[in-house]
């Protein structure tokens, strides 16, 4: 499995001139890029002795798992109808392609992560609980999360070919309807209801408690995350199963 991991993202990046290295590359570009318009041009603060590190941390916080995750919902859509000769063969177990998405995610995760501990902790916000009780639970539940999306998107997606530019729009407003961005003091009140129903505003609020210490602000998201992530864990493992059967006959 973690050689079929390893595999798929350097397959990815095969024939470029920079290869496997755009796995590092891409996150902190696109990292640099955000905290730069919104920490430097439009000049976010979390506080008023703040000078700019401060927010670009919090921001960071929650856009890095963000990432990981618009990467895998992208692409797990096409898990099983992209892979079509392999699915086809009695013996292969077509569960790991999901799985393979999912775990695809955690180098560009892991330098993400690194990047913004360092900030935090330049910012003076790191706290040790955080760092090392926190942020390993977090990376558990959210595996546990894109897990169980990947295999309900690569189930469908076989049956609904389209559904993949259904999500690509959908994540394309998720950055700006999730509590990524705003500061509490700064989020507009008729957003709230939309953070509070996504299951993702959760595993948001962990992972900005885990890297923004020093006390954790969002403790009932602790209980949310675990549950909401097992249960749909669940639902696409059984959703995959059951239509599994049918997937030869669709391809």
């Amino acid at each position: 499995m973690l050689e079929m991991t390893r595999r798929d993202v350097v397959d990815r990046y095969a024939g470029q001139m920079l290869g496997s290295m755009w796995a590092i590359i891409a996150p902190l570009l696109t990292m640099a890029t955000y905290a730069f318009a919104f920490g430097v041009i439009f000049r976010g603060r979390i506080g008023p002795d703040d000078d700019g590190t401060g927010y670009m941390a919090f921001a960071l916080a929650g856009l890095v798992p963000w990432m990981g995750l618009q990467e895998g919902l992208s692409r797990s859509t096409a898990a099983i109808s992209g892979n079509a000769n392999l699915v086809k063969q009695i013996v292969f177990p077509s569960e790991i392609l999901p799985l393979k998405v999912a775990l695809g995610t955690l180098p560009g995760l892991m330098i993400g992560l690194l990047a913004t501990v360092a900030i935090s902790g330049f910012a003076g916000l790191l706290d040790p609980f955080g760092l090392l009780v926190l942020l390993p639970s977090a990376l558990l539940f959210y595996i546990f999360l894109l897990a169980g999306v990947s295999y309900f998107l690569a189930a469908v997606g076989v049956f609904v070919r389209d559904i993949k530019d259904l999500i690509a729009f959908v994540l394309s407003i998720g950055l700006f309807l999730h509590p990524i961005l705003y500061t509490p003091a700064g989020t507009p009140a008729w957003l709230v209801p939309f953070f509070l129903a996504s299951p993702f505003s959760y595993m948001i609020w962990c992972f900005r408690d885990a890297l923004i210490g020093p006390d954790p602000q969002h403790a009932w998201s602790w209980v949310v995350f675990p549950l909401i992530s097992v249960v749909v864990f669940v639902l696409g493992w059984r959703t995959f199963r059951m239509l599994k059967p049918t997937f030869g006959n669709a391809l």
